[in-house]
């Protein structure tokens, strides 16, 4: 490519800032628009209305930055298309569901835990379905797509990928803890850091691992529908919180990148960034 076809590129770190503050923007609008227009109220309407906010603006921010300040395919974000997104959703959602399962099971096996619900069953399946679609748009399509695809891949292509890893993991839990204690105030805070900093590691290293943001979507999915369905759903009562934690949701954070390794016989690059192809000619 000659000079002639180039024209000055932002650094890596301008790329990636431009697209954070354009996801705060994003996110303080949903957060508008649910006191604004729904008075907070956490209702299936909007959740729909807040999740059709989210997911339609966050993709288009993320391929004009692809397009426009990195000149670069969005393929090598690794969001494939389906049906080859299938496998790496898939061991997302098993690395989740699995150990979260097992360690259910064993709590309520041995009475430290009990889960008794007043819905029917099809009233049950409906409120998990919905309960999925709308984590699926507000959730884990948008963050995935901005921290474990964007950012990551701008990160990784000039230092290490595990580095790359940490530094978004940071860059995520300023993010998500920083909108918490705007809607929810500072006791939030320590509690809230230190869960989106272990989440966003542990989402990085799958997305490393697998080479596919669709698989830290699928773990983020699966996390994110039990632990809804379990502790905030009406009609469904848990009479030990504390038990899902500890049996549901630690066992899959520590044994997700283990069983991620294990259903995809990787053998990831930890250490040599990984540069992207150059630039695209502007045309």
């Amino acid at each position: 490519m000659d000079d002639a076809t180039r024209r000055v590129q932002l650094g890596a770190g301008w790329r990636i800032a431009i697209v954070l503050v354009g996801a705060i923007v994003i996110w303080t609008l949903m957060i508008w628009v649910s006191m604004s227009i729904f008075g907070g109220a956490v209702t299936p309407l909007s959740r729909i209305v807040c999740a059709l906010v989210v997911v339609c603006l966050v993709i288009p921010l993320v391929a004009f930055a692809r397009r426009f300040l990195d000149r670069r395919s969005w393929s090598e974000l690794k969001l494939q298309a389906w049906p080859e997104a299938r496998r790496p959703f898939l061991i997302g959602v098993a690395s989740f569901l699995f150990p979260s399962a097992i360690g259910i099971g064993i709590a309520l096996l041995f009475g430290w835990l009990r889960i008794t619900s007043t819905l029917l069953p099809l009233e049950v399946i409906g409120a998990i379905l919905f309960t999925t679609v709308t984590v699926l748009l507000l959730e884990a399509i948008p963050e995935e797509l901005i921290f474990r695809g964007y950012v990551y891949r701008n990160l990784s292509a000039t230092i290490a990928p595990i580095a790359a890893v940490f530094v978004q993991a940071v860059l995520f839990a300023l993010l998500g803890t920083t909108l918490w204690v705007v809607t929810a105030g500072w006791g939030v805070l320590v509690e809230r850091g230190a869960m989106f900093f272990a989440m966003g590691v542990v989402l990085g290293v799958l997305r490393l691992v697998a080479r596919s943001v669709w698989t830290p979507i699928g773990f983020h999915l699966a996390f994110q529908v039990v632990a809804q369905t379990l502790l905030t759903q009406p009609g469904i009562e848990v009479s030990n919180p504390g038990a899902i934690t500890i049996a549901g949701m630690v066992p899959a954070f520590v044994l997700a990148i283990s069983i991620t390794l294990a259903l995809t016989r990787a053998r990831p690059n930890w250490r040599e960034p990984e540069p992207e192809p150059e630039p695209e000619p502007d045309r």
